[in-house]
């Protein structure tokens, strides 16, 4: 950087520094009037402002009012108990605070030509809202943050339980400056704190941080007062500082907020708003501080009886009272000044910024607030210096040190973007630095995540043994390597996890046909890691080898062996007739009816065991056990014995009525005692019907 260059630099940052407020001063802006004095106690160019409507009565020649735009420092018109907030109840709701039934105001409405007023904003996150000593608002404290930076007063937010978000008035400005302090709590991983200026279409940060951060990458924040400064570069937006807080009492101060620029005053032209121009008052002999004395126009013209002389523009003012004979909107003596004719409305000086100083005097030509022997671009109001003399202004250059980092990316990582050789550390060459940088190997793993944050290769140590898991062949140090853990299929990152080999032949379950060593292998063994045993005919979770009943039919293998049946089919089973649990095999007596098998004529049925007859009808349910023709009943009825055959009832008249129940024994007929005697009688009666029809035939 050239000498010269340097030069502009200092001297522009010296004028800059000059038009800031001081702590201690009384006469904060350095004009010569004290503060309790001044209305415009931060801005060098104006002090008085009689009307009080915000314009000053005058603004000193050539001043540039490169200087403070807007300010608070939250003292006068602040009363401590006027613009805070402290909790009155379950707020639990979102809400506007200063509007609200029953609470305290915490806004503040701006109330002199450059201060600033405020509101507050407050958003429940679902937790126990404002009702435990929550606060917002000024405060005059100092047993935490000790004297404020600015005066005696600051504002204070904390234990909000919720968000907040306090938000100052709209500003143009180039640059703003704040005082900043946090209170070392414990802050949680939810809490978080954004300082932002906003505009219609964007949003800087000055400050960005979650709790977490609070208390470790920004612990040098805490307990102390630090300034923040932000590069506006002429837009127009509002600060906001916005705060989540949960359970815990958090809190930060802020003081002294500061925006400067080169916005202009407008200088009141009538100081006593009576209606009458200073000028006019000067010239027609009134007090132009005191609006009870006004001139005298009985013609009501607008130009006073004193001064009712030669008009060369025809406006109603003489010449001799009139600043601005031929009406051009240049005063007559500014125009003597830049060698113009004051009676010549055609003739008029030349204003580049339209600031009514002309060019030939004017010592800033773009009323930029950079006098224009120091202004690399006197003619370009939005430019001032080029620091890196890339022809580019510093407002519009994104990289004003021309070094390949952004200037917001340089403040971001907190190296000096007008320096060219100074420039963030970016290791991985991501284009992030790395204060920013989540993941600084740019392995894609956050580093918060990764036990090798400064190795792309590694990023997980399974068994922390300072290898990472990509080059250590045993990730969970159990002693497996992880190929062996993978084909054995146990777990290769978790040391509790080991390969099983159940008969301990040195080949893993997995891999191990026959774990249990029986000699069947696993496919078709029942019981694979049971040695002892390898089917299970009935499927009842019983090896056959110990099982008495292989195929589950209820009759023991050792039965079902001696009795012939097959042991290890469940549909076959051993014959039982009387199904007293004894294979017919070896039960003497099958149908269980008490009479041996041997002397049973149905050794097969229970209810039978005679066959007197031998008709293959048992005697128990034959109803002529002796085979003789006669029922057992009608034998018992008749005297007969049913168990004879050679025993029939008698029956003398052959009625089939035996005699011993016949109460009308007839002697036997010729019928009867005739053998064949119906037989012949029917042959009779045939050959005489044949005769009969023969002799009828020949008649």
């Amino acid at each position: 950087m050239s000498t010269h260059r340097r030069l502009t630099t200092s001297l522009i940052i010296l004028m800059l520094l000059m038009s800031l407020p001081t702590v201690s001063a009384d006469d904060t802006d350095g004009d010569g009037v004290d503060d309790a004095q001044d209305d415009f106690p931060n801005d060098p160019c104006a002090s008085k402002d009689t009307d009080g409507d915000g314009m000053p009565d005058s603004v000193m020649t050539n001043c540039g009012n490169a200087g403070v735009v807007a300010y608070t420092s939250f003292e006068d018109p602040f009363t401590i108990s006027s613009v805070k907030y402290t909790d009155t109840g379950n707020q639990s709701v979102d809400r506007y605070l200063w509007n609200n039934v029953n609470e305290p105001h915490v806004e503040h409405t701006q109330t002199t030509g450059s201060e600033m007023g405020f509101t507050l904003y407050y958003e429940s996150n679902g937790g126990v809202g404002l009702t435990d000593g929550d606060y917002f608002g000024t405060i005059n404290y100092t047993g935490t943050v000790g004297n404020f930076t600015d005066g005696n007063n600051g504002y204070q937010m904390s234990d909000v339980d919720g968000i907040t978000t306090l938000a100052l008035d709209d500003v143009t400005a180039d640059t703003m400056v704040m005082d900043m302090f946090l209170q070392e709590t414990d802050w949680e991983s939810a809490d978080y704190i954004i300082i932002r200026f906003v505009t219609s279409t964007s949003s800087i940060d000055l400050f960005n941080t979650s709790g977490s951060d609070i208390d470790t990458t920004f612990s040098a924040y805490e307990d102390v007062w630090t300034t923040l400064v932000l590069s506006i570069g002429g837009d127009t937006g509002h600060l906001e500082v916005e705060m989540q807080t949960n359970s815990g009492f958090e809190a930060i101060y802020i003081d002294n907020i500061i925006f400067t620029g080169s916005a202009s005053l407008t200088e009141d032209l009538d100081d006593d708003d009576d209606g009458w121009s200073d000028l006019d008052e000067d010239n027609c002999g009134t007090d132009s501080l005191d609006d009870t004395d006004v001139p005298v126009d009985t013609n009501q013209d607008g130009v006073c009886d004193a001064i009712q002389e030669t008009d060369n523009d025809g406006d109603g003012i003489s010449d001799n009272n009139d600043p601005d004979d031929d009406n051009d909107n240049w005063p007559d003596t500014d125009e003597l000044d830049c060698s113009t004719d004051p009676m010549d409305s055609s003739s008029f000086p030349n204003d580049f910024d339209g600031d009514f100083i002309c060019d030939i005097i004017d010592n800033d030509d773009d009323d930029d607030g950079v006098v224009d022997q120091y202004d690399a671009f006197p003619l370009d109001a939005s430019e001032s210096n080029d620091n890196d003399g890339d022809g580019q202004g510093d407002n519009a250059d994104l990289d004003d040190d021309n070094d390949g980092w952004s200037d917001s990316d340089e403040i971001d990582c907190y190296t000096d973007w007008m320096n060219g050789e100074v420039f963030p550390s970016d290791d991985d060459g991501d284009g992030i630095c790395d204060y920013l940088d989540a993941d600084l190997d740019n392995d894609g793993v956050p580093d918060v995540d990764d036990a090798f944050p400064e190795d792309p290769n590694e990023t997980v140590d399974s068994d922390g043994d300072g290898q990472g898991d990509n080059s250590d062949s045993d990730d969970d140090g159990d002693g497996f390597d992880d190929i062996t853990e993978e084909t054995c299929m146990s777990d290769p990152l978790n040391s509790d996890s080991i390969p099983t080999d159940f008969d301990e032949d040195l080949s893993c379950d997995e891999v191990d046909a026959d774990d249990d060593n029986d000699g069947a292998i696993d496919s078709e063994d029942a019981f694979p890691r049971d040695g002892s045993e390898t089917r299970d005919t009935d499927g009842d979770g019983q090896g056959d080898n110990s099982d008495l009943d292989d195929d589950g039919d209820g009759w023991p293998d050792l039965t079902e062996n001696n009795c012939g049946s097959d042991s290890m089919n469940a549909h076959s089973t051993p014959a039982d007739a009387d199904e007293d649990g004894q294979c017919d095999s070896d039960d003497l007596d099958d149908d269980g009816d008490g009479v041996a098998d041997s002397l049973d004529a149905f050794p097969d049925d229970g209810s039978e065991w005679l066959d007197l007859d031998s008709d293959g009808i048992g005697d128990n349910s034959d109803t002529d056990d002796d085979g003789d023709s006669v029922s057992d009943e009608d034998e018992a009825s008749c005297n007969s014995d049913p168990f004879n055959a050679d025993s029939i009832p008698l029956d003398w008249d052959k009625d089939g009525l035996c005699d011993a129940l016949d109460a009308d024994i007839q002697p036997p007929s010729i019928y009867d005692e005739t053998p064949g005697f119906g037989f012949l009688l029917a042959i009779s009666m045939l050959v005489v019907a044949t005769r009969v029809r023969s002799r009828r035939s020949k008649y």
